[in-house]
C-alpha cells in the first residue's frame, strides 16, 4: 500500500525548463523528485533530485559513461529550473568520484551549493579504484565541501562496501542503504547489524527501497533515522508535463 498523503508541491516547470535540460543532452527529458522522509515521524525532510530519460532503462550506463564537466552543466540547468519550487534549498544531490576528482568540474560545481545541502556520493566503490593521488584529492574536496556546510552521504551501500570505508576518516554525514541488500536482510536480524556497521561510518542512516507500511517498520525497527521509496510518492516534470508516481 501507498502512502497517499497530500504532494508538497505547487511549482511547475516550464517548456523553457525542459529546454535547458535538453541542452545538456536530447536523452534527458524532465526532472524527478524522490521524497527522503524521517521515518518516525513520516515528515519529508528533503528530496533527491534526479534525471529523467528517454529511455529509462539506460539510466544507469547513461550516468556512468556521464563526463564531468556535463555532469556540472546537467546540474546547473536543473538547479535554474528548480529556482522557484520550495525544494531548491532542501535538495540531496548526487556527484560521482570522478566529479570529486577532477579539480575543473568541481571548482565550476562549488559556487552552485548552498550551506545545508545535501551530498550523495553515487558510486562511492570507486573512490578505492583511484591512484593515492585522487584519493587524496577526493578526500581534500570532500573536506572542503564539508567545511561549507554540506552533509556528504555514501550512496548504494552494502555490507562489503560499509567495511571498506570503516579504516577512513571522511567527513560524511550519512549512508544510504541500497535497496536490494534492504531487500535481502529486511526481515532478519542482519538488517539492524548492517545500520549497527553505517553508524560506525556517519550518524544518520537512510535505507532505500521502503515500499510498503511493513518496509517502513522493519526499517525503523533495526535502528535507521530514514527512508525513501515508491511508499511515498515522487513527482516529476517531463516534456511539459507533471508525472507523479
Amino acid at each position: 500500500m501507498k502512502n497517499t498523503s497530500a504532494s508538497p508541491f505547487t511549482s511547475e516547470l516550464t517548456e523553457s525548463d525542459i529546454a535547458r535540460l535538453q541542452n545538456v543532452s536530447r536523452e534527458i527529458v524532465g526532472v524527478k523528485l524522490e521524497p527522503i522522509v524521517a521515518l518516525s515521524s513520516s515528515s519529508i525532510i528533503g528530496m533527491e533530485l534526479l534525471s529523467l530519460l528517454d529511455c529509462p532503462a539506460q539510466s544507469e550506463a547513461f550516468f556512468h559513461h556521464q563526463p564531468a564537466n556535463q555532469s556540472v552543466r546537467l546540474l546547473e540547468a536543473q538547479f535554474a529550473a528548480l529556482k522557484n519550487t520550495p525544494w531548491r534549498k532542501n535538495l540531496f544531490i548526487n556527484l560521482s568520484i570522478n566529479m570529486l576528482s577532477e579539480t575543473e568540474p568541481f571548482t565550476r560545481f562549488l559556487p552552485l551549493i548552498t550551506p545545508g545541502q545535501n551530498i550523495e556520493i553515487v558510486d562511492p566503490g570507486s573512490f578505492f579504484l583511484l591512484p593515492a593521488r585522487l584519493r587524496e584529492r577526493v578526500t581534500q574536496h570532500l573536506w572542503e565541501l564539508s567545511d561549507r556546510g554540506c552533509c556528504l552521504w555514501l550512496d548504494d551501500v552494502d555490507k562489503t562496501l560499509i567495511n571498506q570505508f570503516l579504516p577512513c576518516r571522511l567527513p560524511l554525514s550519512g549512508v544510504k542503504i541500497d535497496k536490494m541488500a534492504f531487500w535481502r536482510k529486511r526481515a532478519t536480524p542482519a538488517l539492524a547489524q548492517l545500520v549497527s556497521q553505517c553508524e560506525q561510518v556517519a550518524d544518520n542512516v537512510l535505507i532505500e527501497g521502503i515500499e510498503s507500511h511493513r518496509d517502513r517498520e522493519y526499517a525503523l525497527q533495526a535502528g535507521a533515522g530514514f527512508g525513501q521509496g515508491f511508499y511515498w510518492p515522487s513527482i516529476g516534470w517531463a516534456k511539459g508535463r507533471r508525472i507523479s508516481a
